[in-house]
């Protein structure tokens, strides 16, 4: 499905209004029974561990799993998609449920969409429910005589497998007496089903009889899912969480997950909205305690422990608790299937990058590094999109290192203002602990550079091309994304303009930017994968009064026969006037005849006056 229209998702056999766009609409059902059945939701199996669940606990669990559902089936675009506002989508639902006179309430409705606009970034999410839908007995289980076991002290944990879940685990086994309700959930990845299943069999040796685990399969069936960023998937787990804490009588939930990921601050321009994700966000959990308050009509709280930790520290952490041995079988990737078996991890999404470069910053790589990442961004070349992922990174985490407090809080003030209302504190303290954080991640990600050139940088063997080794050995980040782009252009202009021209040298300037303009186009959807935020233009196709809206400018200058060295000079004085100081301008120099005959001081003078590259081609 396309993103570009609204959608309507009828859930649980619930009928179209007269008059809805066929096209526009999606039935979804679970039923196992149901001919067209779509999306696997197994409520019976959880219910029957979960001991009986009142009719408005079963509903949240439908929905939750219907909005899930929902998301994966709906694309929100093209990584590469120029207008940001395409990765929002709106969605809407009718469904069938049990209460529906509870869940048609405007408070509840509002505060249900709340907290779904603010964690996925979509544009509008709207709700409307019908009587009719009947949850399916689950056994003998599902009756109010029967009531989940509690040891004394308990705790419900969102456990994911993955490090911080990890962390938080064992962390709170050795730092309570707490028997704890780990809530799992499968989308039908048998990968994931392992990773959980191995480190569960660790836990409940280590400290036997603390530990239960709660499991919920949820997601599409029969087809594979059109979106995989899976924004909707913290409403599903907490939802989960929730409908065993009521049984637990219980007014609280932990989600470890470390601050750096949570503030998910904003790395370049375009991470913005729907393409930054918020699922454990400071602003997230009060919105969705409040939702979760509203079912349970008490106070219920979503806990993030973790706020305030980075991955390094995390990593500390384990090794701390004698708890080293599980880091290589938990499981952080955001993209698990791009891995190659047997490896676990992609090797290149944001997580892998953060966690590699954590076990360094900790000094335990060596139980990191075991062969769980599919790629060696270290010595490899990295496609594209890894490249600017791990570019965003560490220009970011450097900028973290060097910042004062003040200059951090001028820069974030409008992130910042979403984030110190809902932490602890005063604001003023709030803020100085989100900075306190951030400069922390950065210095460690300084040490985790310094640490992978010492292990791999071989002084005996050159440097890939493109690989983070080589990256970081030329400080490409400490250059803008805008000249990085002129270098890329420019290495491929000295490659193929003499060859465009080897025959017959261009009658006119206009036929030399014709060349460069089709050459630039071959490599318009490689240069937006790679500097995705990043506007560019020529002379030939953007008229003056439009450069102010490109952070690169390309201008080319043609030296023939009645054209001097200094008249082009002069030309280039006064594109150097014109356009505005904000944009990088790359300036190519065709000088088949050789006029120009000191390249060094010709580039000097030029490159003196603003920030720019000029390059020379024969």
């Amino acid at each position: 499905m396309s993103a570009s229209s609204p959608r309507l998702f009828l859930c649980n056999g619930a009928q179209s209004p007269v008059g809805t766009d066929k096209a526009k609409v999606a039935h979804l059902t679970y039923l196992r029974n149901h001919p067209n059945r779509n999306v696997n939701l197994q409520l019976p199996n959880f219910v029957r561990q979960c001991a009986h669940l009142p009719s408005r606990l079963l509903d949240l669990l439908e929905i939750a799993g219907y909005i899930f559902a929902a998301d994966r089936m709906t694309s929100r675009g093209s990584n590469q998609a120029v207008e940001l506002h395409a990765w929002q989508r709106d969605m809407r639902f009718i469904i069938r449920v049990q209460d529906p006179d509870f869940w048609n309430q405007e408070s509840v409705k509002e505060k249900l969409a709340a907290a779904l606009l603010f964690m996925t970034g979509d544009g509008d999410y709207s709700f409307h429910f019908e009587p009719g839908h009947s949850t399916a007995p689950a056994s003998l289980f599902d009756s109010e005589e029967f009531v989940v076991p509690s040891k004394g002290p308990s705790s419900i944990v969102l456990f994911s497998g993955g490090l911080d879940s990890l962390a938080g685990v064992i962390d709170r086994l050795e730092s309570t007496k707490e028997t704890l309700f780990l809530i799992s959930h499968r989308s039908g990845q048998s990968g994931t089903k392992r990773t959980q299943n191995r480190l569960l069999d660790s836990l409940t040796n280590a400290y036997p009889g603390r530990v239960l685990h709660f499991s919920f399969d949820c997601g599409l069936f029969g087809y594979r899912a059109e979106e995989e960023t899976q924004r909707t998937r913290a409403f599903l787990f907490c939802s989960i969480a929730f409908a065993l804490a009521k049984s637990l009588s219980l007014d609280s939930i932990f989600v470890y997950e470390n601050g750096i990921t949570s503030l998910n601050l904003l790395r370049r321009q375009d991470l913005i909205g729907a393409r930054a994700s918020r699922t454990t966000h400071p602003k997230t959990n009060p919105l969705m305690s409040q939702f979760l308050s509203e079912v349970s009509e008490s106070r219920f709280t979503i806990l993030n422990p973790f706020w305030n930790r980075t991955k390094t520290d995390l990593m500390e952490l384990l090794n701390q608790l004698n708890s080293r041995d599980l880091i290589g079988s938990a499981v952080s990737c955001s993209r698990t299937f791009q891995r190659v078996a047997p490896a676990t991890h992609c090797g290149g999404c944001f997580q892998c990058i953060d966690r590699r470069l954590a076990a360094y910053a900790a000094g335990i790589q060596d139980i990191d590094d075991v062969g769980i990442y599919s790629r060696d961004i270290f010595r490899d070349e990295m496609e594209s999109e890894t490249r600017t992922t791990a570019m965003d990174y560490v220009r970011q985490a450097i900028r973290f290192a060097e910042q004062t407090v003040e200059a951090f809080e001028l820069e974030r003030l409008s992130e910042l203002a979403e984030i110190t209302d809902y932490l602890p504190g005063k604001a003023d303290d709030a803020v100085e602990a989100v900075w306190d954080l951030c400069h922390r991640h950065g210095q460690q990600v300084v040490t985790a550079l310094k640490q992978i050139r010492h292990y791999h940088d071989n002084l005996c063997r050159n440097l890939k091309n493109g690989s983070l080794l080589q990256l970081i050995s030329n400080r490409e980040y400490l250059k803008s994304d805008a000249r990085r782009l002129a270098e890329e252009i420019s290495d491929i202009l000295v490659e193929s303009i003499p060859v465009a021209f080897a025959n017959s040298k261009p009658k006119s300037e206009r036929e030399l930017n014709d060349q460069i303009d089709a050459l630039i186009r071959a490599r318009r959807e490689d240069f937006r994968r790679e500097f995705p935020a990043t506007t560019f233009c020529s002379a030939k196709v953007v008229p003056d009064h439009n450069a102010n809206t490109a952070d690169l400018i390309i201008e080319a200058k043609y030296i023939r026969g009645g054209t001097s060295p200094s008249k082009a000079t002069e030309g280039i004085a006064a594109d150097i006037t014109k356009y505005p100081r904000e944009s990088f301008v790359l300036f190519v120099i065709y000088d088949p005849e050789r006029a120009i005959s000191d390249d060094g001081k010709y580039k000097k003078d030029i490159q003196n006056r603003r920030d720019c590259l000029v390059t020379i081609i024969r």
